[in-house]
């Protein structure tokens, strides 16, 4: 998905500058003039604010300067206006720093200036702030409660501008996700028809491009075209140009009108690195390879996507990095060069575990934020109430002074007011160990939350893992699978049709046995080969249904799985799997008796699971001891009349001495055991100790998997000689009692 365009009209305006200091403007030092010879201090404010103002763009640490200036002045004379101002541009320098905690803070002091004032434009202003730095947080739900805020303002005092505004932002939050896309339609919409009343040409042009995008990601192109068409025809040469010039390419690629859309794509290649706009060129170039690639034009898609490869590791631009791995990933895959598209796929695959990285590490900066912002209020809170109680010590002395004047008259008055402000100040100390307490109370929360995100990104790092590797399993297997299908059938044809000659020579050989033909050594030699040929027939056909059979287990082990979870009784489950995988072994083993064994909880909970899925392991690990306990050489024991081969079920429900409760289910065997230089390989795919034709390596590497995907783990303890137990633990939720 393209990125979203964002109108932010009065509010915040996020830049990207060098670290190069930009020398002093002319209006610069006129102002300068200005606050040097004035005497009037709020005039000063005023000139400070408009030189805050001057550098916001080009030189943010020195816009700073001249902003605390201008509060420090305007808080010396109570300036409220040029106070709430000024906190309003340094609110915007801060988060153009990247700088979002002391931005969100200062803007709400801004805020509360602005709330005092009853200025309803300023507010609407800040609050928009406040929703676009959120929203650049990756908190959406923070960010929408912001921008509606400022809607309702915007609305009371009928502010065009920033009513389209506000719209526009709501939109570009809702886009973030797939299921309100139509939310964010309805809202861009509402934007476009505020802007063309009071014809507003940037704003049009960029709410035209988010609703072509829109209607391109629901394959509506005729929509699409026209709203990019108008978003054209007011930004066409400058550095909006390259979206929309791009995403017509696309749409005319799609549908087969190839002239069109390749000269839609070099006049966004040209507008982008016309303006050297490195980020415009890489999605440029990316959609470009796109259509290409449905020209049939694979090697100049390559060519295409090496050069967006190159430009987004110069620009960091993970997205379009992934984008550019997976491109020509496909493209490498189509060309039958199988190892170049895996090592890109593996390219693609590390950065989308960063860019998961990168998301949940923001969560977690985030809530620390969260915390660090709350705390640092309730510190200001506690700061004020000490000076109000230190400003009523210092009134109640004055007033002991002048009553001590008043004689004797006076003293009841004086012990009664230090009674009160006694009282007063018990009160004050109980109200900050309360809230010392609340504080300490969130920071627990707030580190548990931190536990709790860390275990959830090493589950989303494993999943995007298994993902991709499943992806990447399931297209080999695909490629390999007809090949391999032509060589079992021809070999199978082949040996019927080495029979069929062998059956006629045989034939032959009768009748030239009956009319007193004897036999050359020809005749001979062509028998041997035949059955030669025969016998490798018979190979070539045993060993291909062995690699059709890991086939299907490649494609088995990379199966995406819809399944969905649902509280499960885990007793219920791991019996009836019992009962169905002995009653299939018996079929197949009448002779051989296993002693069953089961030890269910009665207490245990219900667990969310994919039931078919852990179904899946319960036979997997049950099979396999079925087959070692069936196979147990009995050379090897010492008493052979007393061995009974014997599986045991067992569950239980504890409480997990870090915290937490756990549900444990234990299959253990008493069969030959696992060698130690093995036990590390038994979870691989395609490492199996079963002789060739009777397994795949897949099965105990599937329920690994599954096991990891429900946030379970599982561990084996074996003993040689004396057998196997498999532990599953699962998390759960529940009481012991």
């Amino acid at each position: 998905m393209m990125p979203i365009r964002i109108v932010l009209v009065f509010a915040l305006s996020f830049i990207f500058i060098s670290e190069k200091s930009f020398s002093q403007t002319p209006r610069a030092d006129s102002l300068l003039t200005v606050i040097n010879s004035s005497a009037d201090d709020s005039l000063k404010v005023r000139a400070y604010l408009d030189l805050g103002q001057e550098f916001l763009s080009s030189d943010i640490s020195q816009a700073i300067h001249y902003l605390d200036d201008a509060i420090l002045i305007a808080l010396k004379i109570d300036y409220k206006k040029g106070l709430a101002d000024a906190y309003n541009l340094q609110g915007r320098a801060l988060a153009n720093q990247g700088n979002f905690q002391d931005a969100i803070f200062i803007n709400r002091q801004s805020l509360t200036e602005y709330q005092n004032l009853n200025d309803k434009a300023g507010e609407a202003n800040i609050l928009s702030n406040l929703g676009s730095i959120y929203y650049r947080m990756g908190n959406s739900s923070k960010a929408l409660e912001y921008h509606f805020q400022s809607l309702k303002i915007s609305q009371e005092i009928d502010n065009k501008l920033r009513i389209g505004t506000s719209y526009n932002n709501i939109g570009t939050v809702y886009q973030k996700s797939e299921s309100t896309l139509d939310d964010a339609l309805d809202s861009y919409k509402k934007a476009l028809d505020v802007f063309e009343q009071i014809d507003y040409e940037a704003g049009i042009s960029t709410v035209a491009m988010n609703i072509g995008e829109i209607y391109f990601l629901e394959f509506k192109y005729d929509s699409a075209i026209q709203y990019h068409q108008v978003a054209l025809e007011i930004c066409d040469g400058t550095i909006d140009a390259p979206f929309p010039l791009t995403q017509l390419g696309e749409i005319y690629g799609i549908l087969g009108e190839f002239e069109t859309a390749n000269n839609y794509h070099r006049r966004a290649l040209g507008i982008s690195e016309k303006l050297d706009a490195k980020f415009d060129l890489t999605q440029s170039l990316i959609g470009f390879a796109k259509t290409q690639k449905r020209q049939g034009d694979s090697q100049q898609a390559i060519r295409t996507l090496e050069r967006a490869r190159v430009l987004a590791l110069e620009i960091d631009a993970k997205n379009e990095l992934k984008d550019a791995y997976e491109g020509l990933s496909e493209l490498f895959a189509l060309a039958g060069d199988y190892r170049t598209a895996y090592e890109n796929e593996i390219n693609a695959k590390a950065v989308k575990e960063e860019i998961a990285k990168s998301s949940t590490d923001e969560m977690i900066r985030q809530l620390q934020f969260e915390f660090e912002l709350s705390q640092k209020e309730a510190e200001i809170e506690l700061l004020q109430k000490d000076t109000e109680l230190k400003n009523a010590a210092v009134s109640n002395q004055r007033i002991v002074i002048f009553a001590a004047f008043g004689g004797l008259v006076m003293f009841l008055f004086i012990s009664i007011s230090l009674f009160r402000n006694n009282l007063s100040k018990k009160k004050a100390n109980h109200l900050l160990q309360v809230q010392k307490e609340e504080i300490h109370a969130q920071r627990e929360k707030v580190e548990l939350a931190l536990d709790q995100l860390k275990s959830t990104q090493a589950q989303l790092i494993h999943s995007e893992k298994m993902a991709s590797l499943g992806e990447l399993t399931a297209g080999i297997a695909h490629e390999i699978k007809n090949p391999l299908n032509f060589v079992n059938n021809f070999s199978e044809v082949s040996y019927d049709m080495i029979l069929e000659i062998q059956e006629l020579r045989s034939r032959q050989q009768a009748l030239d046995q009956s009319s007193g033909n004897s036999r050359t050594e020809d005749d001979k030699l062509e028998d041997e080969l035949l059955r030669d040929i025969r016998i490798n027939l018979e190979k070539v056909t045993h060993h291909g249904q062995r690699a059709d059979a890991i086939v299907q287990g490649m494609l088995e082990h990379s199966k995406i799985r819809h399944g969905q979870k649902e509280a499960t009784d885990l007793n219920n489950l791991a019996k009836e799997y019992l009962n169905l995988t002995y009653q299939s072994f018996k079929a197949k083993n009448k002779d051989t008796e296993i002693k069953l064994i089961t030890d269910f909880d009665p207490k245990l909970p219900k667990i969310e699971i994919v039931r078919q899925d852990f179904g899946r392991v319960f036979l997997n690990i049950i099979n396999n001891a079925f087959y070692v306990l069936n196979k147990k050489p009995l050379k090897n024991l010492e008493n052979k009349e007393d061995y009974i081969p014997t599986l045991t079920l067992s569950t239980s429900y504890y409480s997990k001495p870090q915290g937490g409760k756990s549900v444990r289910i234990s299959i253990s065997d008493n069969g030959p055991g696992i060698p130690d230089k093995i036990k590390d390989k038994i979870f691989q795919p395609f490492f199996t100790t079963k002789p060739t034709g009777e397994g795949t390596g897949l099965g105990l590497s599937l329920s690994y998997d599954i096991i990891k995907a429900n946030g379970g783990e599982i561990k084996v303890i074996s003993e040689v000689g004396k057998g196997t137990t498999f532990v599953i633990e699962l998390p759960a939720q529940g009481d012991l009692s």
